[in-house]
């Protein structure tokens, strides 16, 4: 069903459309610059089960001492209509330096060092079943290789205490500005395995291997060593099964070909693991 954008923004803002173009950004969600100061964001119909709008509401109240996010305005808890205030002057890596790297591991230390708690988790398991479910199962991993990477990563999961966690550090939520780095779009926020973040950030802007050594070395500092590094190298594993299914699901439900092309992304990524 057609939306009307001007109509929409005007009943949640009373405020009129003057200008309005669509931001070439994000996957899952279409965002739209209004007025040269506000960013509405209207979910696609992807049938999305794990999307819950009322935790996302709240994770925007939670980090705001943080200020390392944009401002949210309004946020719509059934549909998930968002409208955020727009970060002029912030633009996205263009390439992946030491300068953004020590930005993002500054940042998620101090996320990760908030102590910010809330009664939800990511449930990434449980994400991984609810994607496998909406697609056919020839499109399936083997289920040797996926039950492996399952068991190694639920038996370090417990080794690191749960924190608040981003969980989607893809290259269209990272921001720079100046001398300001910020982390936008928290729908999929919650307690997790700070690891998570690290292997998101490290794989979904696909680090090199010299590249996620020095990003390793500037979130841990002193405490880094090899036995970090394997750790996280798991939650990697996991992270290509979990978004592999997480891509062919969507491509399913919207026939995107972005979606197909992250999932033969993260594919390759699997064979290479699986020998």
């Amino acid at each position: 069903m057609a939306i009307d954008l001007k109509q929409l923004f005007k009943e949640i803002t009373s405020k009129d459309v003057r200008t309005i173009s669509y931001i070439d950004q994000g996957i899952s969600n279409s965002n739209y610059l209004i007025n040269d100061a506000y960013v509405l964001r209207v979910p696609k119909d992807n049938k999305e089960k794990a999307t819950n709008y009322t935790n996302e509401k709240n994770n925007y109240k939670v980090i705001e001492p943080l200020k390392i996010s944009e401002k949210l305005l309004y946020l719509d808890d059934e549909n998930g209509f968002k409208i955020t205030k727009y970060i002029h002057n912030a633009h996205t890596y263009s390439v992946i330096n030491e300068e953004v790297m020590n930005n993002v591991a500054k940042m998620l230390r101090k996320l990760h060092n908030s102590n910010i708690k809330v009664p939800y988790g990511y449930q990434m398991f449980k994400r991984l079943e609810n994607y496998k479910e909406v697609i056919d199962p020839k499109y399936y991993i083997s289920d040797v290789y996926e039950q492996s990477v399952i068991k190694n990563v639920q038996k370090i999961f417990p080794k690191e205490p749960l924190t608040f966690c981003h969980n989607d550090l893809v290259k269209g939520n990272l921001l720079f500005r100046f001398n300001t780095s910020f982390i936008i779009d928290w729908e999929t926020s919650g307690m997790n395995n700070p690891l998570f973040d690290l292997a998101s950030f490290i794989s979904e802007n696909n680090l090199t291997a010299s590249q996620e050594e020095y990003f390793l070395k500037k979130y841990f500092g002193y405490k880094y060593n090899s036995l970090k590094k394997k750790r996280v190298d798991t939650f990697i594993s996991f992270l290509d099964l979990l978004f592999y299914y997480w891509a062919m699901a969507y491509f399913l439900a919207l026939k995107e070909e972005v979606f197909l092309d992250i999932a033969k992304e993260k594919l390759e990524r699997i064979k290479v693991n699986f020998k």
